[in-house]
């Protein structure tokens, strides 16, 4: 059973740590997308409505897991967010093609109509950069604002200026 049929899947695909949540927002506001889902969480025009972040969660195998939907209870919960907002559109954010196939198959969505890339809308500096910062600073950008996130990752450092820019 699909999750109504009328909503539009797109898919922002890049390796990790290269921008794709720093550049989501832009994306998204490019196809008139309200809704994006990043890690774990459905993120509605800088407001997380459902979900709680894989980055969060205490293995990478955790990780991958939690991302991509396969614990029944999160799913549930995320299909639910999904019935309950009823968005026209969504952005699936992921690491591969498959990635992204996976979380859309795992929350019965329909088909991705468009997969777009990191490096169609970042120069390989910018995502040498990006990549530079997680590897060397540890930050991770959540396409939210500040204060949306405290409750969620109190003890983590977020810089502002990243996520607003």
């Amino acid at each position: 059973m699909l999750l109504e049929n009328r909503i539009r899947v797109y898919a922002f695909v890049g390796p990790s740590g290269t921008g794709k949540s720093y550049r989501a927002q832009m994306v998204a506001s490019e196809k008139g997308i309200k809704y994006i889902i990043d890690d774990g969480l459905l993120i509605n025009e800088n407001q997380i409505v459902a979900g709680i972040s894989a980055k969060k969660a205490q293995t990478k195998i955790e990780t991958v897991k939690h991302a991509i939907f396969l614990d029944e209870e999160r799913k549930t919960e995320m299909c639910n967010a999904i019935k309950k907002y009823k968005p026209e559109s969504i952005l699936i954010l992921g690491t591969s093609d498959d990635m992204v196939k996976k979380i859309a198959h795992n929350l019965n969505l329909p088909e991705i109509e468009e997969i777009i890339y990191i490096s169609d809308v970042a120069t390989k500096q910018e995502m040498e950069t990006a990549r530079r910062i997680r590897v060397t600073e540890g930050k991770h950008v959540i396409p939210v604002p500040t204060f949306e996130l405290k409750k969620d990752f109190s003890g983590y450092l977020l810089d502002p200026l990243q996520i607003f820019k």
